[in-house]
């Protein structure tokens, strides 16, 4: 008898699976760091990518805004603005002469208790930090005229200043390949409406011609979103990057800064060299956990969904166990979900363009190319009507699962 255990939210579900099928567990081998993170992350910006060093790039500016995530992506700020501060005033750069703006894309604001842990007291009480403005055009300014996502707005905090430090953590993301890099730009500080026409690119990334889903996780490579995110950040010209990777404790394991799109592909090269899992072998069915504290909701656990898909053979099933603590995510989720079949959805896509109408459509694609047993939070209401087959626990799902269907083995991931 396999048992195994999945993230869900902040804890874990154990399970159990019949004696007759064979489990294997996939996760990565989970880093724990051997270097102080303050030096790596001095040894990033004292011996950057492609790009002088940071003191020497900030001498040169009067003001400057340093870009930071929200609280759905993880990144150690409090560590890592330790070190960049320090440079900012060895260059002349004194606090009145810095923002701190949150990246928060369309993403609800950050309560500010909850920004005040990701940055620390102190940063909280010295530099005042702003949230971008995505449904604020007045707080926004023009900064191109892209070739592809027309006229792109971001927060005027971060236009106007001499130089841009856009900083986060390196993680796989289903659309862009990595987050980081260019991220924290476009569509990280972007209006919304810059956004969108940004995301709209995300259509060819997560969207197969036959309509099928594909997650872009772990790979840059051909990817017109993100060539377009690094494309618009390389026109501003204003910008510097820290991107780090952080190890099993949230603790930095390793950092590259520099010129943006040089210091996030060595950053994806030093997270690959953590963290890298094999190629899919698919099964006949894939537990699939979810992590991310209270924070996480429906559209975070989707990432976890997604990556199920691709360890699953073509009609097995996946057990999903989504706790989204906070609710679906976002208002315009949901009623996606109304938007018919996916074919006519995927129609109504291209016409009018939402990430979240396209985060609904890989749910309920996926629920119509597997049987999907969720285990979550959300209300049977809310999730029937996406093709979920909710259960009242995650063992519950698993035995429902090796009762309908022919399971010959099975993946676990973790999460």
């Amino acid at each position: 008898m396999a048992i195994a255990q999945v993230g869900y939210g902040d804890t874990h579900l154990e399970v159990t699976l019949p004696p007759d099928v064979p489990m294997r567990i996939v996760a990565p081998a989970v880093p724990t760091t051997t270097h102080e993170p303050l030096a790596l992350v001095a040894r990033a910006v004292d011996e950057p990518v492609d790009a002088p060093p940071l003191v020497e790039v900030a001498s040169r500016a009067k003001t400057v805004a340093i870009v930071l995530p929200d609280g759905t992506r993880p990144a150690a700020a409090n560590v890592y603005l330790l070190p960049l501060i320090a440079r900012l005033a060895r260059a002349g750069i004194t606090p009145d002469r810095i923002r701190l703006v949150i990246a928060r894309g369309i993403h609800p604001a950050t309560p500010r208790a909850r920004v005040e842990t990701l940055l620390g007291r102190e940063m909280m009480s010295l530099f005042r930090p702003v949230q971008s403005a995505p449904s604020t055009p007045e707080m926004n300014v023009t900064i191109a005229d892209d070739p592809e996502l027309g006229e792109v707005r971001i927060h005027r905090h971060v236009a106007e200043a001499d130089l841009v430090l856009l900083t986060g953590g390196v993680i796989p993301h289903h659309l862009a390949g990595f987050g980081g890099g260019p991220k924290l730009l476009v569509p990280g500080v972007a209006q919304k409406e810059t956004v969108l026409a940004a995301h709209r690119l995300t259509l060819d990334a997560l969207v197969r011609p036959d309509g099928s889903i594909r997650s872009g996780a772990g790979s840059t490579e051909g990817n017109s979103f993100y060539a377009a995110l690094l494309r618009v950040v390389r026109t501003f010209g204003k910008a510097w990057a820290l991107n780090v990777v952080l190890d099993s404790n949230g603790a930095i394991a390793a950092a590259a800064a520099g010129e943006v799109g040089a210091a996030h592909a060595r950053a994806i090269e030093r997270y690959k060299s953590l963290y890298e899992l094999p190629d899919p072998a698919p099964a006949g069915l894939v537990i699939a956990g979810s992590t991310g504290g209270p924070s996480a909701d429906l559209i975070q656990c989707h990432k976890a969904l997604l990556q199920a898909a691709a360890w699953a053979r073509p009609g097995a099933p996946i057990v999903w166990a989504a706790p989204a603590d906070q609710g679906p995510g976002h208002p315009a989720l949901l009623p996606w979900f109304t938007a018919g079949k996916p074919p006519r959805h995927l129609m109504a896509l291209r016409k009018q363009f939402h990430p979240y109408g396209l985060t609904a459509y890989s749910i309920k694609r996926l629920a119509k190319d597997h049987p999907i047993y969720v285990v979550s939070q959300l209300s049977r209401d809310l999730l029937r009507p996406m093709g979920l087959l909710p259960c009242r626990s995650l063992q519950a799902a698993v035995d429902l699962a090796c009762e309908e269907n022919e399971v010959s083995d099975a993946v676990v991931l973790p999460g």
